[in-house]
C-alpha cells in the first residue's frame, strides 16, 4: 500500500512538472466561463453535460500526454527494474489522473452552487465522474500504446470524439433527432457514461442508469486486461530493447 501510495504522488508531482494541472484549471475555468455566460438560473442538466465533455476527453489526453512525457525521460526503462507491478503502475497513472476530472468538477460545481442554482447531490455525481473517468483513461492508455508521438495521440483523440461522443453530444441536444438514430447511439458506450452522469440530475430512469454502470464496470474490466496484458510489449518497445 505505501508504495502504491509513494507512485500516485509520484504521477501527482509528474502532473505538477508538466504543467497539466495548469492546463486542467484553465479548462476548468472554461467551462465555469459558459456557465457564467449562459442565461439560465437552473444548471442542473447543463453541469453533467459540461463533466461528460470535459471528463471523457481530459482522461484521455492526460493519461497520453504523461506517457509521451515519460518516453523523453526513460521512465519506462527505469520502470523495469524496478520493484512494482505492473497493475500497481498503471493503477497509480489512472488514479492520478481522475484527481484534475475531480478538481474540475468541484470548480464548476462550487461556482453552481454560489452564482446559480443547482440541484445535484455532489458525491453521487462525483461517483459517476470517478467510474467514467477511469473507463476514458484506460481507453487513454491503448490509444498510447499504438501512437507513435503526440500528434498520433491527438488524431487518436480526434477519431475518437467523432466516432464515438460526437454522435451522443448531436443525440443529447437534440440536433439529430432521426429516430434510428437515437437508438444507435445506445450501442455506445460513452453514451452509457453520459447517462450515469445525466442520472444524477434526475433526468435518466433508474433502470438505464443501472444498465449503464453495469455496460461501464464490464468494460473497463475489459480494458484493464488489454491495458496490463499489452503493457509489457509497449515498455520494451518504448524502452528500446
Amino acid at each position: 500500500m505505501n508504495r502504491f501510495v509513494t507512485l500516485i504522488k509520484g504521477e501527482i508531482i509528474r502532473l505538477k512538472r508538466y504543467n497539466l494541472f495548469a492546463a486542467s484549471l484553465f479548462v476548468s475555468v472554461m467551462w465555469v466561463g459558459v456557465l457564467h455566460f449562459i442565461d439560465m438560473e437552473n444548471v442542473t442538466e447543463i453541469i453533467p453535460q459540461l463533466v461528460f465533455i470535459d471528463v471523457t476527453t481530459v482522461a484521455m489526453l492526460l493519461v497520453g500526454v504523461t506517457f509521451i512525457y515519460e518516453r523523453d525521460e526513460a521512465t519506462i526503462r527505469s520502470m523495469l527494474v524496478s520493484p512494482i507491478s505492473k497493475s500497481e503502475y498503471i493503477l497509480a497513472k489512472v488514479v492520478s489522473n481522475i484527481i484534475p476530472s475531480i478538481l474540475s468538477l468541484t470548480i464548476m460545481f462550487l461556482y453552481s452552487k454560489i452564482f446559480k442554482t443547482v440541484d445535484i447531490n455532489y458525491f453521487v455525481l462525483l461517483g459517476g465522474v470517478i467510474l467514467v473517468a477511469f473507463f476514458h483513461s484506460l481507453i487513454g492508455f491503448l490509444l498510447t500504446y499504438y501512437s507513435k508521438d503526440f500528434t498520433d495521440l491527438v488524431m487518436a483523440i480526434m477519431k475518437v470524439f467523432l466516432i464515438f461522443l460526437l454522435p451522443v453530444i448531436l443525440d443529447e441536444f437534440n440536433i439529430v433527432t432521426n429516430k434510428i438514430f437515437k437508438k444507435l447511439v445506445y450501442i455506445f458506450p460513452t453514451k452509457s457514461t453520459l447517462m450515469i452522469l445525466m442520472g444524477t440530475a434526475g433526468v435518466v430512469e433508474h433502470q438505464k442508469i443501472i444498465i449503464s454502470i453495469i455496460y461501464i464496470l464490464l468494460g473497463s474490466i475489459i480494458l484493464y486486461y488489454l491495458v496490463w496484458k499489452n503493457f509489457e510489449k509497449y515498455a520494451l518497445r518504448e524502452s528500446g530493447e
